[in-house]
């Protein structure tokens, strides 16, 4: 299944407050370390299983990539 980046930080948003994290939205997501790296591992898990997706989630860990510096 192909999904958008929107599609993506909605899904990890709502798994993240799932886990706690209650607080988390789609402004803050790369702001907050233990955010990002949930939302990685979760991201990672999709890696590999559609072309189109694997793009948006390679800008994704770029995002992610800035923010850890």
């Amino acid at each position: 299944m192909k999904y958008s980046k929107d599609k993506l930080l909605d899904i990890g948003i709502e798994k993240l407050k799932n886990f706690g994290f209650l607080n988390v939205t789609k402004e803050n997501i790369f702001e907050d370390e233990v955010y990002r790296y949930h939302f990685k591992k979760f991201i990672s898990l999709r890696l590999g299983q559609e072309n189109e997706t694997d793009v948006v989630i390679k800008e994704l860990f770029a995002n992610i990539e800035k923010k850890d510096k």
